[in-house]
């Protein structure tokens, strides 16, 4: 690994500590730090970063190991963008990548207006535009409520700008343990908001490509603070993380991904989403649905020419495998995150039927429908879910569940418990990963007419009666009416709005309301049920 390598850089009358990492010949990227860190909130990111790029950090005047200013007019924006230029211009050659978080990035902006020929791109993480939030401001003066919205945001700063008292607080060791941060970097930098904050200037228009990671679960900078540069950049995208303000110190990996993606010019690819049980039915009908809307489907399937045949009409990829095997479900997980990427949508729908009262159902029928409709479900989310958290830009699970999560008759125990257990199961998942950004749905169809009630596995008959059971099923969902079509808009509504339980067909969301207000009526009414199952 390249060590870091430590340098001065002379700005005028101050000494300003900069650290260099990677090989000078490469592109270089400019890690500026906001308050009230030094540059090593940068360490994480920096390392990743070094392995393709040469990567600059400096430690702001009055941080870590650069000069302080003499006086308050050494902190305006317009000195520390002359020592960032003499940074730029002190450690290679040709426009450089900066990339600045909270006051660094309130910096960047500043620079790329003021010296947008150094600069190749802009990363602006968790600072916006001091200049651009004043003039969002005022042009929603006439709106107060949504003004106070966005500035209550930043009660601190009224805070910061009281004299000495801050000073005091920072000596508070436990304080300065919860920043996380040094005294000299907590009282030295509030001289950053007593000598920019409430000084009236006009923007200026950018032409140098901004990127801002948008921290989805930031507590100081929401998107209103994001928006407000949209009127002054030529060049604007945005990327989502979801973390904290702290990101670049608690989430490196994704941040430097982040970076490296914008850095290379690497354009935003379609919305992946894998679909298992995707060679026919519900799973079929969704990742037509998804390719309709524009995104690259993964089509996985126990029928490698269903797969394949669902893929070629997707315009996506198509893959065989049997859910039930936990090292083969996580060898594609891993197949597809380094060939296709990571998913934003993955929707484990594989599952079979079987029917039948419970004294009649073997073990060895419990055994298979346990192992696709339950653990097929496990496997499958526990081999593509890591790979969403450790991105950090959220996602979607979708679990195909049933009708007959909720609904208890003689005629479908097994099915029953599984189809109630994922249900469940996604329940818990949409607990735990709601601070990840993943969303989670269980669809819940009752009667639809698709090609499983012709592989429907009838407990206790013998093979001409099943198939006689099978073909009366087949005849009565037909006469239904309701196909996977159906599910599919349903599947993607609930993606859209990130609804959890969503009962389908209007037998499902009686039953599903029933449950509320009379959970033994409807245990009445599954009692009278015959034969027939529900999907």
């Amino acid at each position: 690994m390249d060590p870091v390598r430590e340098r001065s850089v002379v700005s005028a009358d101050l000494r300003l500590r900069v650290l260099e990492q990677g090989d000078p010949t490469l592109p270089t990227v400019l890690l500026v730090h906001g308050y009230p860190n030094n540059l090593s909130i940068w360490d994480g990111v920096a390392a990743r970063l070094a392995e393709r790029f040469h990567v600059v950090r400096l430690d702001l005047p009055g941080a870590g190991g650069s000069n302080k200013p003499k006086t308050r007019d050494g902190y305006r924006l317009e000195r520390l963008t002359e020592h960032l230029v003499a940074v730029v211009q002190a450690v290679g050659e040709g426009a450089v990548h900066l990339v600045g978080h909270d006051w660094g990035s309130a910096l960047g902006w500043d620079a790329v207006a003021r010296r947008p020929e150094l600069f190749a791109t802009f990363t602006s993480i968790s600072g916006p535009s001091l200049d651009h939030v004043a003039d969002w401001v005022r042009r929603n003066r006439r709106n107060p409520v949504k003004v106070v919205n966005l500035l209550r945001r930043s009660w601190y700063i009224a805070g910061f700008k009281v004299p000495v008292l801050p000073e005091l607080l920072w000596r508070i060791r436990p304080l300065r343990t919860l920043m996380d941060a040094q005294h000299r970097e907590l009282v030295n930098g509030l001289e950053l908001y007593r000598a920019n904050i409430g000084r009236a200037r006009t923007p200026t228009v950018t032409s140098v490509p901004v990127r801002q990671i948008a921290l989805r679960n930031d507590s100081y900078v929401r998107p209103a603070h994001l928006d407000a540069a949209k009127p002054w950049v030529s060049d604007l995208s945005r990327r989502t993380l979801h973390a904290d303000h702290w990101a670049p110190r608690t989430h490196p990996d994704a941040v430097a991904r982040l970076i490296a993606e914008f850095v290379d010019g690497v354009p935003r690819r379609r919305r992946l989403v894998v679909i298992t049980g995707a060679g026919s039915g519900i799973g079929r009908a969704t990742a037509l649905a998804f390719a309709r809307e524009g995104a690259e489907v993964v089509a996985v399937d126990l029928d490698e020419a269903a797969a394949l045949k669902t893929a070629a009409d997707t315009g996506g990829h198509g893959y065989q495998l049997d859910v039930a095997d936990s090292a083969a479900t996580q060898t594609l997980a891993e197949r597809v995150k380094s060939t296709h990427g990571v998913p934003d949508v993955v929707m484990a729908n594989a599952g079979i039927v079987v029917a039948g009262p419970f004294l009649a159902t073997s073990e060895a029928d419990w055994r298979r429908v346990v192992d696709v409709n339950l653990w097929g479900v496990v496997h499958t989310l526990r081999a593509f879910t890591p790979h969403l958290v450790e991105r950090g830009e959220g996602g979607h699970l979708v679990i195909t569940a049933s009708m007959a999560a909720y609904f208890p008759t003689k005629a479908l125990p097994a099915y029953s418990v599984t189809k109630s257990a994922v249900l469940m199961l996604a329940q818990c998942l949409a607990e735990e990963l709601a601070p990840a950004g993943v969303g989670v749905s269980a669809i819940c169809p009752g009667v639809v007419h698709t090609n499983i009630t012709r592989n429907a596995r009838f407990a206790g008959s013998d093979a001409v009666r099943e198939q006689e059971q099978r073909d009366a099923v087949t005849r009565t969902y037909r006469r239904r009416g309701f196909g996977p079509d159906g599910v599919a808009a349903a599947v993607l509504d609930a993606v859209r709005r990130n609804r959890l339980v969503v009962p389908v067909t209007a037998e499902s969301r009686i039953v599903h309301l029933l449950n509320r207000v009379s959970p033994k009526l409807v245990r009445i009414v599954g009692r009278l049920t015959g034969p027939t199952w529900r999907q």
